[in-house]
């Protein structure tokens, strides 16, 4: 009786919790569908006012500050929820941990711009457009001040979403997502309206990450106030022994994560990256909807000691996931030949049909690779990435290499879909393999 009745409280207790992480879900993500649904729904407005040049060069940019990003982040993405999760009984140290992660990102941030400004590396690097004929007259120059901000303010962004998250404070999450979608696109959309001569590709990458670095430096109070003004030298070297290995693969991804833009448009020009980054953007609506899953799923998961039960409900997840995902790009397929048969997209886009469908697939595919990808920051071993970073980018590369100047930006759609699907078998065996070996160790 005494065993039922434990066995009881138990069940009780985790349905308890479930229906608890359900409502959190529900929460971050209706708010989520409405920013991100929002910020789709402006597409349209942003393709009449921008001409496709314009619309193409902002993608470009926008996708090279995103993978810079992330590997200026140094991986604290990942070293925050876990260090918070394991100081959650200890105030004092998390807030140390806090302090000492968060000034170091920032101080790197500082070394890292004042190196790029110096050496100059970031104008050799967009000086290998101009190969294309079409890019002769890209200056790169008046667009530098604007990417470097958006690089910073997206790297703080990165930093407060996942402090928000590892804390559960969903609220400041809506909050700081809901007034950076309306006050970013509202002043970006009404300078584009009131300019029609300025480049409009300038303009909106100005005002967008002007506006998101000084609201990053308002909600960075919420998590200044949890700060002990104290440097550990013990949390510097946790967060960079889980957070650099990271930040090696994302350098590493920016081959495949930027690189298929970037051959995109060397082989193909502007127009054409227009198109590209406008069925990457409705790609992206599955990595959309799965980050708000795991924006939920993380602590729990980070939590859970039973490795038996983690791994079933992981694979039981991972199943749905990829069932619900391609289900939506089935849907995006057909919203998309819609709205260029209604007219809402511009008959200059009608290329979009034909590079949907791979990048649809290699989007589900980058979502079931962060889906399991979580197991390596659990048993922090996310330097085994870098490796499989190494192999996978590498293959990217000599795909790119191989299929942009042959079959343009299908052939590099494609090679972007057999990469991320190689990079999930390898995922998915070796995450099966820890948490078998783990299991047999106890």
């Amino acid at each position: 009786m005494r065993g039922n009745k434990q066995s009881f409280w138990k069940k009780s207790i985790e349905t308890y919790r479930n229906k608890v992480a359900f409502r959190r879900f529900l929460s971050l993500f209706s708010t989520d569908v409405l920013v991100r649904g929002a910020n789709f729904l402006l597409i349209p407005v942003f393709l009449h006012l921008m001409t496709r040049d314009e619309f193409g060069v902002y993608g470009y940019l926008y996708s090279f500050a995103m993978a810079m990003s992330l590997v200026f982040t140094l991986g604290f993405h990942a070293s925050v929820p876990k260090l918070f999760a394991d100081t959650k009984n200890d105030k004092k140290a998390q807030g140390s941990m806090l302090f000492t992660l968060s000034l170091t990102l920032l101080l790197t941030l500082v070394c890292i711009f004042s190196l790029i400004s110096l050496t100059g590396i970031d104008e050799y690097f967009f000086g290998l457009i101009n190969r294309n004929e079409e890019m002769k007259d890209f200056s790169y120059d008046k667009y530098r001040p604007y990417l470097l901000v958006a690089m910073a303010s997206m790297v703080l962004s990165n930093l407060l979403t996942y402090y928000f998250v590892a804390a559960e404070k969903i609220k400041n999450i809506q909050a700081f997502n809901l007034i950076r979608f309306f006050f970013a696109n509202g002043l970006a959309i009404l300078l584009l309206y009131t300019s029609p001569d300025a480049d409009a590709a300038l303009l909106r990458l100005a005002i967008t990450y002007l506006v998101e670095f000084i609201l990053c430096g308002v909600f960075a109070i919420f998590l200044c106030k949890n700060f002990t003004f104290k440097f550990s030298k013990y949390y510097l070297y946790k967060g960079l022994k889980i957070g650099l290995p990271l930040s090696f693969v994302a350098l590493l991804n920016a081959i495949t994560n930027f690189g298929d833009k970037h051959f995109v448009m060397i082989y193909c020009g502007a127009g054409v990256v227009a198109v590209y980054n406008l069925a990457s953007l409705l790609a992206t609506i599955p990595v959309i909807v799965y980050q708000s899953f795991n924006f939920i799923w993380l602590p729990s998961f980070l939590q859970e000691k039973n490795l038996s039960l983690l791994k079933k409900k992981t694979d039981r997840n991972g199943l749905r996931i990829f069932i619900l995902l391609f289900l939506l790009c089935v849907g995006i397929y057909i919203g998309a030949w819609l709205l260029l048969n209604w007219g809402v997209f511009p008959k200059t886009y009608s290329l979009i049909m034909s590079i949907l469908p791979p990048l649809c697939l290699a989007q589900i595919f980058a979502s079931l690779n962060l889906f399991f990808f979580n197991y390596f920051t659990y048993f922090e071993k996310s330097y085994i990435t870098i490796l499989t970073s190494v192999i996978i980018n590498g293959l990217s590369y000599l795909l790119f290499t191989f299929t942009a100047p042959i079959y343009g930006e299908i052939g590099v759609a494609y090679s972007l879909l057999l990469s991320n699907f190689t990079l999930f078998v390898i995922y998915y065996l070796l995450s099966s393999y820890y948490i078998k070996k783990s299991i047999k160790n106890k």
